[in-house]
């Protein structure tokens, strides 16, 4: 089949895109509903008084995390969770899209010569929204509390280097993590999206719903399945002058032409990312500027390598043959992407295994298939479940149904709510999709694929692949650590059960009258700092 069918889909989107909005012009901006969407509670009981949520910055995402939703930073299962704890915590350090590890609540770290012993030191003077104190103690509850197997953290596996033990004050203004093995890269492993520091002793209830942290604003009234979550500014913050926005109010909108309405008529002022099937309608509109990171979101079809048909790894590199990952790229991403190669690193990445992935080889395809024993007269047929969780995911398991079936392959393609998936859908079967936030080499290949991952997807247990990863993050020396990496990356590419076709280079949005805002190809990660509007 050729692309012609997924090209008259987008194009009915851009056609459907641009009506929505033309629909809606002349409306008020910020009008209640104007695009389809909950409308902004007019007023906001405070602390210290009522606010008038007319002046709130008002931030868009596109995930959500249903029931799940919370404040607490050691359970993240979407950047819905990510944007509240952003707005909420400061981390001891952060990265830049280079994972260039940057200055946070620490101003400085060292190691030992041997690289067992990291010592972190503290900025002094900062204060948690509640006015107590930030000091040593609270860095060490935190780590301690991520790690513990009893918090269930996602954060834990990236991290098994750490033991309670070993996270130690040293003094009121100086942190120490004492491991058994060097750990050369310990800052960028603990910078993750799991270690925002939380107040010593908050219960877990508190943390999910009330927060206390050191970050910019404070949340108030939250509750998890509230359409329109509202912070203030945290008049304790550390940062002089920031946030510049009193205000904040955070949104999820997951259907295209609804992000694009609220974009035009300014019922949002940022959009987290904008689809890229509505990208040319948004070009063309003076109201509003696109911002484009690098290589970011991975877009992934997991399969449960331990589940038939799946256990044959004939029929996973099968399924991994048969797809045109450039055509993906053009056809769904509308070029802004870059091609996969079934490992959480890019190719453009210079830890990755292989910078050229192969070309679809159908041919190849159908001679794994046969020697797995599937013909035309016993084709293989599997269900594939999808939702639009994140732009472009459906259009991509609609594009592959296309490619598959060149080689024989009947993928039925189920689609279920996006409000539902990340719930009731994923991890429950045994092909379906998700997506995955950049993160550097160490922790991408972690968070999915170790025997102990927090979120096994592709259910890869493999002790191999983990002796790999072990060895790995306690190699000292940057080149062989690489090289150690990649040895991980090519057994996924060849025999693991993930499906990475593309990453997105992901296209975020705010409007012209707004400032303040560079998306990072880390979907999880957030300056809501400098977020203002006139």
């Amino acid at each position: 089949m050729t692309r012609k069918p997924l090209r008259l889909l987008l194009s009915a989107l851009l056609v459907a895109g641009a009506a929505a909005a033309a629909a809606l012009v002349g409306s008020a901006s910020g009008s209640a509903g104007a695009s389809g969407i909950a409308a902004s509670p007019t007023t906001v009981q405070t602390p210290n008084g009522t606010i008038d949520t007319k002046n709130c910055v008002k931030y868009a995402g596109v995930e959500s995390s249903g029931s799940k939703n919370s404040l607490d930073p050691a359970q993240q299962p979407s950047s819905q969770n990510s944007l509240n704890v952003n707005a909420t915590y400061d981390r001891l350090t952060t990265e830049d899209d280079n994972w260039k590890v940057l200055p946070d609540l620490a101003t400085s770290w060292k190691s030992n010569a041997s690289g067992t012993v990291w010592t972190f030191n503290l900025r002094k003077g900062v204060t948690f929204s509640d006015g107590k104190p930030f000091t040593s103690k609270d860095v060490v509850w935190t780590f301690q509390r991520v790690i513990d197997p009893k918090t269930g953290s996602e954060g834990a596996p990236q991290m098994s280097f750490l033991t309670k033990q070993g996270i130690q004050a040293a003094g009121p203004y100086a942190v120490k993590f004492i491991t058994k093995k060097p750990v050369a890269e310990l800052p960028l492993l603990i910078t993750n999206k799991n270690t925002f520091i939380t107040e010593a002793g908050t219960p877990t209830a508190t943390l999910r719903t009330k927060g206390a942290g050191t970050g910019p604003f404070i949340p108030v009234g939250f509750s998890p399945n509230k359409q329109v979550q509202t912070f203030v500014r945290n008049p304790h913050y550390w940062r002089p002058g920031l946030p510049k926005a009193s205000c904040l109010q955070l949104y999820v909108i997951q259907e295209a032409n609804s992000m694009l309405a609220a974009l035009q008529t300014g019922q949002v002022d940022f959009s987290q990312q904008v689809d890229y099937s509505v990208v040319p309608v948004l070009q063309k509109d003076s109201k509003v500027k696109l911002l484009t990171t690098g290589p970011s979101t991975s877009m992934t079809m997991p399969m449960w390598v331990d589940t038939t048909p799946f256990k044959d790894v004939r029929v996973r590199q099968a399924l991994k043959k048969v797809i045109d990952r450039k055509q993906m790229v053009n056809t769904v991403l509308h070029g802004f992407g870059v091609i996969g190669d079934d490992n959480p690193v890019p190719p453009t990445s210079p830890d990755a295994w292989r910078h050229t992935v192969p070309g679809p080889d159908v041919e190849g395809a159908k001679s794994l298939l046969a020697a797995a024993g599937y013909s035309s007269s016993n084709p293989l047929k599997v269900d594939l479940y999808t939702a639009d969780v994140i732009p472009a995911i459906v259009n991509m398991t609609q594009l592959f149904k296309e490619q598959a079936a060149k080689a024989g392959i009947q993928v039925n393609v189920i689609s279920g709510p996006a409000s539902e998936y990340w719930d009731n859908v994923w991890l429950k079967h045994p092909f379906e999709i998700s997506a995955w936030s950049a993160r550097p080499a160490g922790l991408a290949l972690s968070i999915a694929y170790l025997q102990n991952a927090p979120y096994p997807e592709t259910h890869w247990k493999v002790p191999a692949y983990d002796a790999l990863i072990k060895k790995a993050n306690t190699t000292v020396n940057s080149a062989a650590r690489r090289k150690v990496y990649q040895q991980a990356e090519k057994m996924l590419t060849l025999q693991g059960g993930e499906i990475i076709p593309m990453f997105q280079r992901v296209v975020a949005a705010q409007r012209s009258t707004c400032t303040g805002y560079t998306p990072s190809i880390q979907f999880v990660q957030f300056d809501l700092t400098h977020l203002a509007c006139k």
